[in-house]
Parts: C-alpha cells; structure tokens; sequence
C-alpha cells in the first residue's frame, strides 16, 4: 500500500503507484453508482494498470446508497494500457454507460454464481475499449 501523497510503496513493497483516480457513475434514473477506479503501478520496469470496481444499487431513489454489492479488481490487459492511460483523463459517454450497463450487470452475475468472475472482469476491462 503506498504512503499517502509519497507516491512511492511500503517498505517490503515493491510496486510503486505511479497514478490512481477514481471516478463515481450514477445511472440517469438514479438507482445505481459504479465506482471505477484505475490505478497504475510500477513494478521494477513493468507498468500493470489495475481497474477497481464497485456496485451499488437501490430501489428507492430518496435513500442513500448503502454498501456496495459487488467489488472487484480486475488487473488490465498490457494491450489495453494506453486506454487505461487515456481514461485516466475521464470516461467518454460510452465509457460510462458501459461500466454503469454491461460491465455492472456482468459484476453482479457474477457475485450471484450466475456468470464466472473472470467473464464479468472481461466485461468491466471491456469499459477501456468503448
């Protein structure tokens, strides 16, 4: 875990977190967010960029958004890493509506049994390609 503001890892560590941003998705009727995250590391020359994802949903627009039903980390495909660099910068609107559509209904399949978790990470590392 790095140190706050340091930008450089724990002692023992030896990854380094080059870049880390986050960004809050809220669907139109309100009724669900996505927290998509994408962080870069360091680890010696490698670059690995990392996606963090979290659901929420609720039925009842006038209450608060509780605790995420889903979370997962999904590690980026190399392939994939000038995009994940370009996201970095904001989502398009395809973008969005991608991880607040196919890749939130693929996340949570997957936490009920009903989608193998390496199917929904696809879906959700598909977010960069929109």
């Amino acid at each position: 875990m790095a140190n706050p503001g340091s930008g450089t890892a724990n002692a023992g560590d030896d990854s380094t977190i080059a870049i880390k941003v986050s960004f809050e998705l809220n669907t139109p009727d309100g009724t669900r967010r996505v927290q998509f995250g994408l962080q870069k590391d360091f680890t010696g020359t490698d670059i690995i960029w990392k996606i963090h994802f979290q659901l929420w949903e609720r039925n009842d627009r006038s209450k608060p958004f509780v605790d995420p039903i889903v979370s997962l980390d999904v590690q980026v495909n190399p392939q994939l890493n000038g995009r994940a660099e370009k996201a970095t910068q904001g989502l398009t609107p395809s973008q969005t509506a991608h991880a607040t559509g196919p890749a939130a209904d693929a996340a949570l399949a997957a936490q009920q049994g009903q989608l193998p978790v390496e199917v929904a990470q696809d879906q959700i590392q598909g977010t960069l390609q929109q």
